[in-house]
């Protein structure tokens, strides 16, 4: 390796054990490593990849090519750029010449200037290597392994990196303005009834699909430069004078276009995109010509956007980018870009969800893999090129042959989808997956494409009992399942035949029932399904669909992403959670399920990877897994939460139980709908609207008079909800807190509004409590919806928070108070009187007082979050002091060891508790970059021996001899008040189990 390389990675602090690959150390590589390794520097010429490793130390994602350059020729380094933007994956390129390092961002599309390359697009650093050594040094500062693995450095670049310039998305976005663009163009000229829209659009999609074929095979290149098609292969479609060399030259001529896309259906067989019905009369010359343009670059379309397509190169391009093409235009419809329901699955979620099931490291043994709602295959595609690897890994070979491929191809992979044309789409992404494994000259003259079409992948309703004959048992069940409300005639016989209940009619809760049944004994199922079905709805048909589904199979694994919804989907409201089980129960109640909750960084790393903290990490006896409350406690809370909602549960009624002691009325307003009712009891009557909402009181002259009586429901049986005096309740909240208004007029409002009536007092002491803190914690950690998929309460919700019965002292204060802040506007004693009427302890306040302040506010604001600001030295203190003290109230007071905090410029605090020496009373703090420096590197040199990684896995306790160590990024989530409980009581569990 190149002397000038191995400097700048020993200022990067990057090396074998770190996740470098490069060929010093290629044997001894990942499969997963070797593979993308050997890739990227054949198809790019990168001399060295960095990955970052995962919690465990396995070298996972790609973020830096490295490559040498012997001159310092810009154009070569503006290509290399081109070559690893095309390449995708790794956002960092460096570049080493003779005289200066140049660092590029991979996401940023190459440009071309006066017809040539522009070395300055996507350009971040250029850095002199004939300065002295320390310089050098403090210019890579900013690139450090500790900086990009604990995502320091991309929360530092925030905006740099764009993901809407990266390669998959703007080849997307291309091909979108071009199908757009051809769908236009020829539903303008035909006029034949009988011609749909979904034949015009499944006509297009058929074109431009093959299109991006062609220019695959196209531009596969070898070793030696050669193609797939044979030499002068295109002059066989020549017209007229035209000697046609490549595909938008036969793409003048439409007889030339379809006699070439005869030959490749002839020459390939299996299932390559043939033609659509009508395809060859309806398109025209003309829509050849359009495409030709854009295939070329020199088309007009949306402000020149099209002048990209020259810059892409398929021969680089994952195959993975190019199948999602094709999954795109699967989920897309008609000319927009509407979706039919379903989406995208993200690339990074289904490597997750496969590295649970079948990892990437592993020997290879025959399986049979099946997934039940295949849609366009990613699923199966990702897992057969898992299969291939270590099959070529096991056997100890670099090259495999077309009928080794296509063996394990029917060997090991099976679909079922009920749309023929997605199973089409599978197929051909499963193809593409083969054809990447071979030499570009044996795809042309050895490869016949494998039938898969309704061999391996079955076009049928899942719950088909035709098909149940079709179907073995399988090793692995895995996939997506549809997530619409509404059952096929199929799903709705097979749940009756077998007498399951799912609740509202979720055909993706009748997946795992059958998924069950289809899985070998010692197989495994992983299945990526509604959140809010599997865990939060509390209807009575979802609590008995879950307690007979966890009664009948062994659930290991719940990975619940509902806090990434935004962050996976675009304009997503449904979140998602994956579940992992074993289709037998195991007998004992011992058994524990391993429940994750992984948290957006909000930073680029969330597109590559999902952040997962120890305090994301629980695990859920079998005996609890019926509880409502525990999936959402355990999402946002910790043993102390659930303690605390426990207490209050158990000592005072619920609002609903409450108000029925008193004989008070609750009920949402009246709904408009469909305005089939008359009523004019509520003529004249003053308004409240949800949007202009007001806590305490709202003045009656600021509302306006309902003019109109026309409504679906006026809540009839609860009319009382809307005479004086009453409570109204907005559902929705603002800033994290709810409001609530005592009025003592009548007043009328809709159902996103709540109404209680009865005693005045008793309303105005509820008034407290809903607009408090206490209340906003409560449905923080219990609701069903909110912070899991809407941002309002149910009103179900709203019923089940505990309310402390008052005394007649108590109500009196509550009127008091109540009217002191209706009238001042003072609400500095509100959350004193409500922990007070709670009966709350100190620390239990400030659990209440932390979920707001971080834990809503990191939901909210996002990267902008308090959650992530830098703590003070008075933040660390207070930490400190309150693990202190839970510590000793727990080891006894004579627990006093010497304390050390080293905070520097790392991404990443320590505090060191020395065991040995006692405490002085002072709290040290090291504030010195090389202090804290020399500190995190002895501790990552010792956890990198155990194939762990400090600055990935972030909250980190590492024992020593003599010392205990805590490793916490430098974000005051970490060093609030209830981290300091956790820490304190998970330490103090640490030193019972090594006491046994």
């Amino acid at each position: 390796m190149n002397e000038k390389l191995n400097g700048i990675f020993s200022y990067l602090d990057i090396d074998d054990k770190t996740g470098l690959a490069s060929e010093n150390n290629v044997e001894s590589l990942s499969a997963f490593q070797k593979l993308f390794y050997e890739q990227a520097r054949s198809k790019i010429g990168v001399d060295a990849v960095y990955f970052l490793r995962d919690e465990e130390g396995v070298a996972k994602i790609p973020l830096i090519y490295f490559s040498m350059l012997e001159d310092d020729n810009t154009a070569k380094a503006a290509q290399l750029h081109r070559l690893s933007w095309n390449m995708g994956e790794a956002p960092l390129l460096f570049i080493v010449t003779p005289t200066e390092l140049k660092i590029y961002n991979n996401y940023q599309t190459p440009q071309k200037k006066d017809g040539t390359l522009d070395p300055e697009a996507g350009l971040i650093d250029t850095i002199s290597l004939i300065t002295d050594l320390e310089t050098q040094r403090q210019k890579l500062a900013p690139y450090n392994r500790m900086l990009l693995e604990s995502g320091e450095y991309w929360r530092r670049a925030e905006g740099r990196f764009n993901v809407n310039t990266r390669i998959d998305t703007t080849l997307m976005n291309n091909l979108r303005v071009m199908r757009r663009r051809l769908i236009i163009r020829i539903k303008s000229r035909v006029n034949n009834v009988q011609i749909s829209t979904e034949n015009i659009v499944s006509i297009v999609h058929g074109l431009l699909s093959r299109s991006i074929l062609i220019k695959y095979l196209e531009e596969r290149k070898d070793s030696n430069g050669e193609s797939v098609f044979p030499k002068d292969f295109y002059e066989q479609f020549s017209f007229d004078n035209t000697v046609c060399k490549q595909y938008t030259d036969v793409l003048g001529n439409k007889d030339a276009t379809y006699n070439l896309f005869s030959v490749l259906e002839s020459k390939f067989n299996g299932d390559m995109l043939p033609l659509i019905d009508n395809e060859r009369e309806i398109i025209t010359k003309g829509d050849l010509q359009e495409l030709k343009s854009f295939l070329i670059g020199d088309s007009d379309l949306e402000s020149q956007q099209m002048t990209l397509w020259p810059l892409y190169d398929f021969n680089i391009i994952p195959i993975k980018i190019i199948s999602s093409i094709y999954e795109l235009f699967f989920h897309l419809s008609d000319v927009g870009d509407d979706d039919k329901g379903t989406y995208y699955t993200p690339l990074h979620l289904v490597d997750t969800l496969l590295d649970e099931v079948y990892p990437w490291e592993g020997g290879y043994e025959p399986i049979s893999i099946i997934d039940p709602s295949c849609g366009s295959g990613i699923f199966l595609v990702e897992v057969y090129r898992r299969i291939v690897c270590r099959w070529m890994h096991t056997k100890g070979v670099s090259q495999i042959t077309n009928e080794q491929l296509t063996a394990i191809l029917k060997e090991c992979i099976y679909g079922v989808d009920l749309n023929e044309e997605a199973v089409r789409v599978a197929s051909f992404s499963l193809s593409l997956a083969l054809c990447d494994f071979l030499d570009p000259r044996s795809i042309w003259n050895e490869l016949s494409f494998p039938k898969l079409v309704n061999e391996n992948l079955i076009v049928s309703d899942f719950f088909d009992n035709a098909l149940d004959s079709r179907l073995t048992k399988y090793d692995i069940v895995i996939g997506n399942p549809p997530w619409q409300s509404q059952l096929t005639n199929k799903a709705n016989n097979y749940l009756k035949e077998n007498k399951y209940i799912v609740g509202d009619k979720q055909i993706a809760q009748a997946f795992p029932i059958k998924c069950a049944s289809i899985c070998k004994e010692t197989g495994v199922v992983c299945l990526l399904m509604p959140s809010k079905g599997l865990l939060f709805n509390r209807s009575p048909k979802s609590r008995a669909y879950r307690r007979r589904f966890f009664d009948e199979n062994t659930v290991s694994v719940i990975i619940n992403f509902s806090i990434y919804r935004k962050v996976l989907f675009d304009n997503a409201t449904a979140p998602c959670t994956a579940i992992i089980y074993y289709p037998k129960k195991i007998d004992g109640n011992n058994t524990t399920i391993f429940y994750c909750t992984p948290k957006p960084q909000y930073s680029l790393q969330d597109t590559k990877k999902f952040s997962i903290d120890p305090t994301d990490i629980c695990r859920i006896p079998s005996d609890l897994v019926c509880d409502d409350r525990i999936w959402k406690i355990a999402m946002w809370g910790s043993p102390r939460d659930l303690e605390l909602i426990d207490r209050l549960q158990s000592t005072y009624p619920s609002l609903d139980q409450f108000l029925l002691n008193h004989n008070m009325k609750s009920a949402e307003g009246f709904k408009r709908g469909n305005r089939k009712l008359i009523y004019d009891g509520f003529a004249n009557l003053p308004i409240v609207d949800a949007k202009d909402f007001y806590p305490f009181y709202i003045q009656e002259e600021m509302l306006l008079s309902n003019e109109d009586n026309t409504y679906e429901r006026i809540s009839n049986n609860n009319l009382a909800i809307f005479k004086a005096p009453h409570l109204i309740m907005k559902q929705s909240h603002r800033k994290g807190r709810f409001f609530a208004s005592v009025l003592d007029y009548d007043a009328i409002f809709n159902h996103s509004l709540l109404g209680i009536s009865g005693d005045e007092r008793i309303l105005k002491y509820l008034c407290l409590i809903i607009n408090s803190k206490v209340f906003s914690y409560y449905h923080l950690l219990t609701s069903r919806t909110w912070m899991v998929e809407r941002d309002a309460l149910e009103a179900g919700d709203i019923r089940t928070i505990p309310i402390p019965e008052p005394s007649e002292e108590m109500l009196g204060k509550a009127v008091e108070l109540y009217e002191h802040i209706k009238i001042s506007g003072d609400e500095s004693l509100l959350d004193a009187f409500v922990f007070d009427a709670y009966r709350l302890k100190d620390y239990e306040t400030y659990l209440v007082t932390d979920a707001l302040d971080y834990i809503y506010n990191y939901f909210d604001k996002k990267s902008n979050s308090i959650a992530f600001k830098k703590p003070s030295i008075e933040v660390y203190r207070k930490y400190y002091s309150t693990f202190m003290d839970v510590l000793k109230n727990s080891l006894g007071q004579s627990f006093t060891p010497k304390a050390s905090f080293y905070i520097g410029e790392s991404p990443l605090s320590v505090l060191v508790l020395s065991i040995s020496e006692n405490n002085n009373g002072n709290l040290m703090f090291f504030d010195n970059n090389k202090s804290t420096e020399q500190c995190l590197s002895q501790l990552d040199s010792l956890l990198t021996e155990e194939r762990y990684n400090i600055y990935i896995r972030r909250n980190v306790r590492v024992y020593g001899k003599d010392s205990i160590y805590i490793v916490k990024p430098k974000q005051q989530k970490y060093w609030n008040y209830s981290s300091a409980c956790r820490d304190a009581d998970e330490l103090f569990s640490d030193i019972m189990k090594a006491k046994g």
